[in-house]
């Protein structure tokens, strides 16, 4: 029997090895391994090792670790990130909405929220949606300002 800790370090294998773009495909390589494990303990999984996706030119999009995502600096990590993930902003009073394209939010949330601006208390992210989370203080055009230090094209895609 497999534990929890081989299973793990068997995904990040798999992930650091292949372009791996959906959760059948992540599925199939493990069983190949000799892991049986179910679509929503593999969900589990990858929550748990903080796997997001990125843009792949041939597949769409591929499974990243959190380590792959930070072991840059942000200049490095800006054409990869996002930008061209993201579909609009908007703001509600002081919250802010970035829409991205399907299972990007995640990725997208994740490098705001390692970014650690001053200016953004955290990130709540579904599959194609995030809610930033501003600090007491700051303005509609701080916040998107702060937004664009570490995505530039984020301003220009505000409805």
């Amino acid at each position: 029997m497999n534990s929890k800790i081989d299973r793990h370090n068997q995904i990040k294998r798999i992930i650091l090895d292949n372009k791996i773009a959906s959760q059948d495909e992540l599925l199939d390589s493990l069983r190949k391994e000799g892991f049986e494990l179910t679509q929503a303990t593999l969900s589990r999984d990858l929550k748990e090792i903080r796997v997001g996706k990125l843009a792949d030119p041939v597949k769409g999009s591929v499974y990243v670790l959190h380590e792959q995502l930070n072991q840059n600096n942000r200049q490095t990590n800006v054409p990869l990130i996002p930008g061209n993930s993201v579909v609009s902003v908007v703001f509600s009073y002081h919250l802010c909405v970035v829409r991205t394209f399907p299972s990007f939010a995640s990725t997208v949330a994740n490098y705001i929220d390692s970014s650690q601006l001053p200016e953004i208390a955290g990130t709540v992210a579904g599959d194609d949606t995030i809610l930033v989370i501003p600090r007491e203080g700051y303005s509609q055009k701080e916040i998107l300002k702060a937004l664009g230090t570490v995505i530039p094209e984020i301003e220009t895609k505000l409805d």
